[in-house]
């Protein structure tokens, strides 16, 4: 074999000729880049130094990749320094910011090492499955001692070939259970609860629902659940073939919607008397809400951002109010507190929705001036008698 002296390109090439390369560019102890592109997808890069990865980068998804694995490997990030790090979306900064972290002892060489394992092998699934659907339509480029990426060779170095087998095994499990049309990089959405509330689901199956709210794609539910992808998969595509769930390649929260505006977005009448309002800073908790009151012939009206809250009760006169327990500024307690200190809010319903019903969080509520309580995720029939128990009331009380 011919060590690399000098930049090599191949087009319309196939997957088993990129492993055979990348067999060569490890036996050959190679130093440099290969960068890969297949089709129409954000090209890959893989740093490579004496044969091994220093770092690997790309993709469709490589900004919340990024965000996900710094969030979880270095959890002393916190707010804004956590923010201003993870918008960082150039691939030689991110490599210069990990060399910092390390110098900081905000994170450990063996975190990143883990790390850098997880990514790896991340993108080469990515890398299997866009060649899996774009056949023949792969190229790359071989730059040798290629130093425009200095900072890789102040990170550790791992093996290829172990990874590169780790992602084949992990591919092939996804396609044994028919999920290669699927990519675990989709963000997911609940689009009909009641269909969800009317079948019998396992315990994982609950767990994964419960963090579904538009802003998590598979990998991230994989990650909190503690399940492998193919297994936090397998658990929703039941739910796929219902409908009841809906996918997209960015997060929910990105695609515009109609929120945080008056009922007539809805299509329902603007003298349409029965109002319900929803403050959650999950924008899947919003949709679902939205579709089941809709449906029901109410107005309503989303609001992800608490501290606008108040102002828009103030114009739109809500006749129920759903309010989420933990939100970022102000929490559902402290909100609540306000409303009730509101002349022309004191005596509206409100509902706090919670992930955790437990006695301490009723008795909080209730001395905050909360009228119940609404366990998440919803189902249809819980909010429906919800809504009937205190519209109800609220009716009553005007009529009398």
């Amino acid at each position: 074999m011919l060590e690399v002296e000098k930049t090599v390109k191949q087009t319309n090439v196939g997957l088993k000729e990129l492993l055979i390369q990348l067999q060569e560019l490890t036996t050959t102890k190679f130093s440099g880049s290969l960068q890969i592109t297949i089709g129409n997808c954000p090209n890959w890069v893989l740093w490579l130094r004496l044969g091994r990865l220093s770092w690997s980068d790309g993709g469709v998804n490589s900004q919340e990749r990024w965000q996900r694995h710094l969030a979880s490997f270095v959890p002393e990030l916190q707010g804004s320094q956590l923010h201003e790090i993870t918008s960082i979306d150039n691939q030689y900064d991110r490599c210069h910011i990990l060399v910092q972290l390390l110098d900081q002892g905000l994170l450990q060489r063996q975190q990143l090492t883990e790390s850098m394992l997880s990514v790896t092998q991340e993108i080469f699934f990515d890398l299997i499955q866009s060649n899996h659907i774009n056949r023949n339509c792969l190229s790359y480029e071989i730059i040798p001692d290629d130093s425009s990426n200095k900072h890789t060779s102040l990170l550790p170095m791992i093996e290829v070939m172990p990874n590169l087998k780790q992602s084949l095994k992990t591919w092939q499990k996804w396609q044994n259970q028919n999920l290669a049309g699927y990519s675990p990089n989709l963000f997911l959405l609940i689009k009909q609860p009641e269909l969800i509330s009317q079948e019998n689901l396992s315990e994982s199956q609950l767990s994964i629902i419960s963090l579904i709210d538009g802003s998590q794609n598979v990998r991230i539910l994989a990650l909190k659940t503690g399940l492998d992808i193919v297994s936090v998969m397998l658990c929703l595509l039941p739910l796929t073939k219902l409908k009841a769930i809906s996918f997209s390649k960015i997060p929910f929260s990105k695609i515009p919607i109609h929120q945080n505006s008056d009922i007539s977005h809805l299509g329902v009448a603007d003298n349409q008397k029965t109002l319900i309002a929803c403050v959650d800073d999950s924008l899947g908790v919003c949709r679902a809400l939205e579709k089941i009151i809709s449906e029901q012939g109410f107005g309503f009206v989303g609001i992800q951002e608490p501290l606008k809250a108040i102002p828009s009760f103030l114009k739109t006169k809500p006749d129920l109010i759903f309010l989420d327990l933990v939100m970022p500024i102000t929490n559902g307690y402290e909100l609540c507190t306000q409303l009730r200190k509101t002349p022309s809010l004191k005596n509206v319903p409100v509902v706090i929705l919670t992930g955790k019903d437990g006695l301490v969080d009723r008795m909080r509520a209730k001395m905050v001036g909360s009228n119940d309580f609404l366990s998440k995720p919803i189902k249809m029939p819980e909010l429906l008698k919800v809504l009937n128990k205190h519209l109800t009331q609220s009716t009553q009380k005007e009529s009398t």
